[in-house]
């Protein structure tokens, strides 16, 4: 009964991770996961899991330093040379012009693709689905309270959840292939790029930056820090796993649905159009308030992310709640929703989002581990050796996603 009551009051108190869910499950992933399935069927499974575990512990040392450190890691990473003001303003740059590029590109592809999904829908014109879309996004601009978004994302994340599983339960997909999939590394020719791209997708680095943020505003007070960690990697497991399986629905229903048939994935659409020949329309319905859903939640997390982690950088008064932030938070809105407006292709800046991504990652993960390593500030709770070796994967793995973006803008703009 002890258990069960313990369990209970883990669930109550989850919530930062939903964030991060939500803000990488968007146009994005199912774009990409369509496309990996589309074109390699099962095969690329084992690298989604991968990309998740690292994801796991990313955000465990995240967390950490939130609430045993008591510091972000913009902080714990000035605090490594306290006394430089170039490595301060290094560090700044950086994350500045990291968080406002990502934010600007992830959230044009995400109300791009939430007025697809909503239109589809309704066959409402895509301009109406927008300012639809981008009017709610705009309200909870508004919002200051970390639990009340954290409450707004654990809802999305468990209804993206069902829709996508029960559209992968229905196409009856193949269960040996799946398992294989996820078991047996296999790199078919030409799937490198993908790869990376399903990578790049998941592993996101200023979500690193913002849930050391929230970690420490929701458990940073507890005197419990024992518990505290705890419950904040029940909380990273439960919602990043979910957010996994979501990625797996949508990789194999496209495996099953388009693996073999030509089909060029150049819009989220595509996943849910694919579903009506298939499973009726019911299935196109369910798939495209997958979209509308996933689209909306990131287009949701996308300024409150920008808002929190430049209230950090700058220290501003009054935290996320500044009016100048709230401002910027507005315009980020707005540009996604004139872009939208004016028929922008979802592919070509989900592209720039994730290789400008891609570029950042590496340096945020590599000083998270550095600060998850720092005796003086973690003293107990530093990094065990096996985590430093994940760790060090992922940042490997960070620094390959991140010259292949730049090979990939590079190579666009000579070719464009």
């Amino acid at each position: 009964m002890q258990q069960q009551s313990g369990l209970k009051a883990r669930f109550q108190k989850m919530g930062p991770a939903a964030i991060i869910t939500s803000a990488f499950i968007g146009p994005g992933t199912v774009i990409t996961a369509t496309k990996v399935g589309t074109e390699f069927s099962y095969a690329l499974l084992w690298v989604l899991l991968l990309a998740v575990i690292a994801l796991v512990v990313l955000m465990e040392m995240s967390s950490r330093v939130g609430i045993a450190g008591g510091k972000n890691v913009i902080d714990a990473a000035i605090d490594m040379f306290p006394s430089s003001i170039i490595w301060k303003r290094f560090v700044q740059t950086i994350i500045v012009a990291g968080t406002l590029a990502i934010c600007f590109a992830f959230e044009a592809g995400n109300i791009v693709g939430a007025s697809a999904g909503l239109a589809d829908i309704t066959s409402m014109p895509i301009w109406a689905a927008a300012v639809i879309t981008a009017a709610i996004a705009a309200a909870t601009v508004f919002m200051t309270s970390y639990t009340a978004l954290s409450r707004i994302m654990q809802f999305f994340v468990s209804a993206m959840a069902i829709l996508f599983v029960v559209t992968m339960v229905a196409v009856l997909p193949s269960i040996p292939g799946i398992l294989g999939g996820m078991v047996i590394p296999s790199m078919p020719e030409g799937s490198v790029i993908s790869a990376l791209a399903l990578v790049g997708t998941t592993l996101i680095g200023i979500n690193l930056v913002l849930h050391s943020i929230t970690s420490g505003e929701k458990w940073g007070q507890d005197k419990d820090v024992k518990t505290a960690v705890k419950d904040a990697r029940f909380d990273i497991l439960f919602n990043i796993i979910i957010g996994g399986m979501i990625t797996m629905s949508i990789i194999v229903v496209a495996a099953k649905v388009l693996h073999g048939t030509g089909t060029q994935v150049n819009s989220p659409l595509v996943f849910t159009k694919s579903l009506e020949p298939v499973l009726g329309s019911w299935a196109r319905i369910v798939g495209d308030l997958g979209l509308f859903a996933a689209g909306l939640s990131s287009a949701i997390a996308v300024p409150f992310s920008m808002r929190a982690i430049l209230s950090k950088v700058f220290h501003t008064e009054g935290g996320i709640a500044n009016p100048y932030l709230r401002g910027l938070g507005l315009v980020v809105v707005a540009f996604g929703t004139f872009l939208a407006i004016s028929g922008a292709k979802p592919i070509q800046i989900i592209i720039f989002a994730q290789a400008t991504s891609g570029f950042i990652l590496p340096f945020i993960a590599a000083l998270l581990i550095i600060a998850a390593n720092n005796s003086k500030v973690m003293k107990e709770y530093v990094n065990k050796p096996w985590q430093n070796v994940v760790g060090g994967l992922a940042v490997l793995l960070s620094f390959i996603l991140g010259f292949w973006g730049l090979y990939n803008v590079i190579s666009k703009l000579i070719g464009g």
